[in-house]
């Protein structure tokens, strides 16, 4: 190396001419990590070793093998994978009209295992990056796009996928990239029932992860979401109509009790937090308090509750987080979820396979929002997010 800012390589470890597609490229101009990824490919020419992550945080380096499927893993990061569609030698080589919009298209880290699937127009749609350009309404962009994105995108098409949500585990498979609402996304190959539950009502939400399809799913271990026992029902047919009527009834008043214990948490919940409004006179006017809560297995609670107090556009935000037990115990939980402010539960999942539900989630915060996995630690008590997708923002 000689002279500040001047790099001498050898020809044998990179040329000069790679070196001027990088630096000529469209995303060189707009991604700062080019110039890390041109610092990586000077520290190889000098024999100073390889380029992998090594500060926290830091993206893994582009000679790590990606975790993921067994049968299917995608090594390439994003600048190796922009490196090689620029380079006249590749078989993956873009057109103009690819290159031209690959600088908008922004993915997640290749060495990401955790994502976020949610059904979004009647089909199960799994979030890989953002789209910073319209492509909806320019058929020669959609196009470009299609090319572009199976290149670019640390996530092959047919990449197999482990899939946590409300009914249990499964294995699925992603293909066919689209843009969603700003979101780059995968749709979502699963069983009947999967593609049943697109088209009931509510927002499903599920927990997808790159791993091994080797080891088979877990399977739900949450009554509430297993079939009725036929022993059970049976013997609950078979009492006289009066025995039966009389056992119904006691159900049926735990449950009321139950719901009335809930209500009561949330109103006290709801006075705890307006004891104690915005500083700001404006804020004060806008007060307003929501709340949702979702049924599952947390442990020996079978209800989770989270109440907000918000004012302005989530410029202001009380919260909190509870699990409440049929016997009336409240436990509360620590929300570690530094993106979102407040969080709307939307279903119970097992996103981990420890027996303890987790929480699917719409999170809100100032001008922003999207949906969020919660795993919950009970003997921390703590819910913490696992993954985050869908995101939106307002200017």
């Amino acid at each position: 190396m000689s002279g500040e800012g001047t790099l001498s390589v050898t020809s044998t470890a990179v040329t000069r001419r790679f070196l001027n597609k990088l630096n000529d490229s469209a995303l060189a101009r707009h991604h700062a990590p080019w110039r890390a990824s041109l610092a990586c490919l000077a520290a190889l020419a000098v024999g100073a070793g390889g380029c992998g992550g090594g500060g926290a945080g830091g993206r893994p380096g582009t000679g790590a093998a990606a975790p993921g499927d067994s049968a299917a893993r995608h090594t390439a990061d994003s600048a190796a994978a922009m490196a090689a569609a620029h380079d006249t030698a590749t078989e993956h080589r873009l057109s103009p009209s690819a290159d031209s919009i690959a600088p908008y298209l922004v993915f997640a880290p290749t060495g990401e295992r955790q994502f976020v699937a949610a059904v979004r127009n009647s089909q199960w749609l799994l979030d890989v990056g953002r789209m910073d350009l319209d492509v909806r309404k320019d058929s020669t962009k959609a196009r470009a796009f299609r090319e572009a994105a199976p290149v670019l995108s640390p996530v092959a098409p047919r990449t197999v996928f482990r899939l946590w949500w409300a009914k249990g585990a499964e294995d699925v498979v992603v293909d066919s990239f689209s843009v969603y609402n700003g979101r780059i996304v995968l749709r979502v190959i699963g069983s009947a029932m999967l593609d049943s539950a697109a088209h009931a009502k509510g927002s499903p939400t599920a927990f997808a992860v790159r791993a091994d399809s080797a080891t088979p799913p877990a399977a739900t271990t949450c009554e509430l979401r297993t079939e009725p026992d036929s022993a059970a029902q049976a013997a609950l047919a078979a009492l006289p109509p009066v025995e039966r009527r009389a056992q119904l009834a006691v159900q049926k008043s735990a449950d009321s009790a139950y719901a009335a214990r809930v209500a009561f948490v949330r109103d006290s919940l709801d006075a705890e937090m307006r004891a104690s409004p915005p500083p700001y006179e404006r804020l004060q006017r806008r007060m307003k308090t929501t709340s949702s809560q979702v049924r599952g297995c947390f442990g020996a609670a079978r209800r989770a509750l989270v109440v907000s107090v918000r004012a302005g556009d989530a410029e202001w935000v009380r919260e909190r987080l509870v699990l409440i037990a049929p016997d009336g115990a409240v436990t509360p939980l620590r929300v570690d979820d530094l993106r979102f402010r407040a969080h709307e539960l939307l279903s119970a999942l097992d996103a981990d396979g420890d027996g303890v539900d987790d929480l699917a989630v719409k999170g809100t915060t100032h001008r922003a929002g999207g949906t969020a996995i919660l795993r919950l630690d009970l003997a921390k008590k703590r819910a913490e997010r696992l993954a985050a997708g869908f995101v939106w923002e307002t200017l």
